[in-house]
Parts: structure tokens; sequence; C-alpha cells
């Protein structure tokens, strides 16, 4: 875990480090001559040196952006004790309740400080530009506590050790007072600038071997033993999107929807130069020189891996990037009677080492018993046409294309027409809309969660339990 969040950060490590050694140089400093017991002092200062450098300036790898303005208020209280992420908030902050209390001596301004610089750090991190990192009510829960049990430890042993230690009620007034300022502050800056959303999850929550079993099963059909698993964790969806597992490997990422355990994405690289991370495929010798021969490395992967998701499926070839410099995709798709396009089955991505990128594979049956077609194309297209919103600058909006899809809306599969749309303006761009083949209503809970390539008709936005 440690190497993950540090890993490229050695500038980060260096400057970071200095700064915590100089504030602990000037801590030490001024108890020397004023409070006594330097060392607690230096070692205070530097335990909080190193919470601010890692909460507000450690970088996350996201771009420079403003500030986020939003806090996420998590109603599970008790999912951070289940996350590495929740434990490791409270593990940042024991040591600083601990040495805050022997450093000062004093029990109550030490809880009160813990809370409110974990509040403080929440807050900045979704205040200050840059930061690139959120508010969350699971990370304040976790740091606050880390603090109260460091101080209520280092209390303890104090006690035992007969030091001593001021009475629990002393600095009662000014800490409540300060607690009542702060808490003010802090309220009205949330109502000024913050936005509060409310989930029933918001981190990674750790695996038992049920989870690990099936992640190891699903790389191992996949890849055989070329690539080993570091990490699982799970990841609970929201809305439509169902939970999934997180599978770290030496090389490369994947994930696998749970407890299904019906889809698998998996990206080994995702560059422009072909790095020895792809997989490469037994018997394939010469590099691909156009789409006959990424769909023929292809085939041979997945005859190999996921024969079954291959049967009465139709292959589709095209180059992934503008001149092909990341391969090209080859993904299987089914169709029904009607010619409904059943959920996706398998998408391959060849590099141009002719090696396997990316995967994306569902071995789920196709739905049956889907409901009857009863509105045509143009009745589809007229419907979604009409229930558009259109930007005052927006001149002929059309339907683009339509394709009829089996969907799955609240554990149920149905028919549907998704229809995308063009404009005289190019730089106008409407999202595509979802009318129930069977009623002819649009569907308002079709929501835009993740692009899906189309190869004909460039980027249509769908949910996970759509792709076709």
């Amino acid at each position: 875990m440690f190497t993950a969040i540090f890993k490229g950060q050695t500038d980060f490590i260096v400057i970071a480090s200095a700064a915590v050694l100089a504030v602990a140089a000037i801590c030490f400093l001024l108890a020397k001559r004023t409070l006594g017991r330097p060392w607690c002092f230096a070692a205070l200062g530097a335990s909080v040196g190193a919470e601010l450098a890692v909460t507000l300036f450690l970088p996350s790898g996201g771009e420079a952006s403003g500030a986020s303005s939003m806090c996420v208020i998590n109603r599970d209280l008790a999912e951070p004790f289940a996350t590495q992420q929740g434990l490791l908030n409270l593990l940042l902050f024991l040591p600083i309740g601990c040495l805050g209390l022997m450093a000062l001596r004093t029990l109550l301004p030490v809880l009160v400080g813990s809370v409110l610089l974990s509040l403080a750090t929440e807050l900045l991190q979704t205040l200050l530009p840059g930061v690139s990192r959120g508010c969350d009510s699971s990370d304040l829960q976790m740091n606050a506590l880390g603090g109260i049990i460091g101080a209520l430890a280092s209390w303890g042993i104090l006690h035992l050790a007969k030091f001593r230690v001021a009475p629990a009620r002393t600095h009662a007034r000014g800490s409540a007072i300060a607690a009542g300022v702060a808490l003010l502050v802090a309220g009205v800056v949330c109502t000024a600038w913050v936005t509060l959303i409310s989930v029933d999850a918001t981190s990674l929550q750790f695996t038992g071997s049920k989870e690990k079993a099936a992640a190891k099963k699903v790389i191992h059909k996949a890849f055989g033993d070329r690539y080993a698993i570091s990490n699982v964790q799970l990841q609970s969806g929201v809305d439509d999107v169902p939970d999934k597992l997180l599978i770290t490997l030496d090389q490369g990422f994947a994930e696998l929807s749970w407890p299904d355990a019906d889809q698998l994405t998996v990206s080994l690289e995702n560059s422009n130069e072909t790095t020895s991370a792809s997989y490469p495929v037994p018997g394939v010798g010469n590099a691909p020189r156009g789409e006959q021969d990424a769909l023929r490395i292809a085939r041979t992967y997945a005859e190999a891996h996921f024969p079954k998701e291959l049967r009465a499926a139709k292959p589709q070839v095209y180059p992934v990037g503008d001149k092909a410099e990341l391969g090209w995709m080859v993904s299987w798709r089914r169709r029904a009677g009607s010619g409904v396009l059943m959920p996706m089955r398998l998408d391959v991505q060849i590099n141009t080492a002719g090696r396997v990128s990316q995967l994306l594979a569902r071995t789920a049956e196709d739905p049956s018993g889907l409901p009857p077609l009863k509105v045509k194309k143009e009745q589809a297209e007229q419907t979604a046409l009409d229930s558009l919103e259109r930007p005052a600058q927006a001149k002929g909006i059309r339907p683009a294309d339509s394709e009829l899809l089996a969907v799955q809306r609240d554990g149920k599969w149905r028919i549907q027409w998704l229809t995308a749309f063009a404009a005289d303006d190019p730089s106008v761009q409407m999202p595509p809309v979802y009318v129930d083949a069977t009623t002819g209503k649009v569907d308002p809970r079709a929501s835009q969660k993740e692009k899906l390539d189309d190869p004909a008709e460039g980027d249509v936005e769908t949910t996970t339990n759509d792709q076709p």
C-alpha cells in the first residue's frame, strides 16, 4: 500500500522530509526556551507536519484543477473500519494524539485539537485549488478517532508511569470555546462554499478468500500464470452500476463485476508505446500489418481463452487512435432473431506488436424472454428527438443513428432503442436517448456512466450493464 502511494514521488519525499525536519527543529528550539519537553514537542511538530504534507501536498496523479467544493457524507459509519484507507487515516493521527498528550500533558486540548485538525484538513482538501482530493466524512471520522485513541492511550500510560498530568477537566472552558468557534467557522464555510453529498459507501473495502479466489480464477483464465495478483479490493456500486472487485496486478490492473463475476475488464498497458506488460499470444511471431492480422491474432487468443464467447458472434475490427497507433480493437457481438443487439461479449485490443493490451469479456448468458418489439425505429427516433432539451445555439439537430439493444433495468431485461444525434454545428453534442421499444417511453433512468466505443458511430455513452 505504501509502495503504491509513494511510487515515483522521490522529489516529494525529499522536500517533505526536509520540511518536516525543519518544523521539528523549530518546535524543539521554541519548547526548550519556554515550555520544556523539547523532544516531545519536536516529535509532535514532525507528526503534524507529516500529516499536512501527505494530505495536502502529496501529488495525487490527477490534473491540477480548481477547488472541488464538494464533500461526501458517508452514511455507513462502519465502512471505514473495513477499508485500507480508513485504517491508514486512523494510523495517521495516532501519533498526533499520543505525542500531543506527551507534550502538553493535558487531555481536553489534545482531544479537541485532533478533531479540529482533521476537520481543517478535510475542508482544505476540498477548498484549495490544485489539491485534487475530496472531502470525505469517513476520513474525518477515522482521523479524529485516531487522534482520540492516541491521546487516551498516552494519558493512560503517563498515569501508570506516575508522570505529572493535568486533571482531565483542566482547560475545559478554553477547549469548549475553541471548539465552538471552530465549528461555527466550519459551518459558515460549508454553507457558503461546500456542497454536501450523501452516499452509502465511499471507500475501497477489504476482501476475503472468496473474492480473492474469484479474482485469481478469472485472471488465470484470461492469461494463465503470466500475471500475479498483488491486491484485491471491493468497490461498492451506486445507481445501476454493480459492485466490482478492483484487482491490482504486478503489471496492469483489472475489474470484475461482483458478486456475479460476469464481466472482466483488464488494462495491461495504455500508451502508444508497446511494453512488456502486454500479453504475448502463443504462436504469434510477427507484428500485425493491418486489421486482418489483428483479427487473426485476436481470434487465436479468444479461441484459447474465451471460446464460448465466440459462438454465433460476429467480429468487428477498428483502429484505436487516428492512425492505429494503439493497435486495433476486435469486438465480438451477437444479435437475437429480431435484430436486438445482445450485451457485449468480448473486446480484445491488439497492440502494434501483436500482443493483447486491453480486454473486456462478459461470460453471462444472453437474456431470454425479452419483451415484444412494438415501437419502430422511426417512431423511437422522433420520441427521442422530442425529449431533448436543446441549447439556444443548437440548430439542425437530427437523429444520427439508432441501435436496438437488450438492456437491464432494475434487474429486468428490456429492449430499448438507443438514439444518437448530430447537429449542424459540430461543437454541439447532445446526449443519446433511450426509448423503450415496448412502451415507446423515454427511459429517464438511462445514465451516462461509461463510454462504449462504437466502431461505426464513435463514442456512445451508456451504463455498464447496457454495453452491447
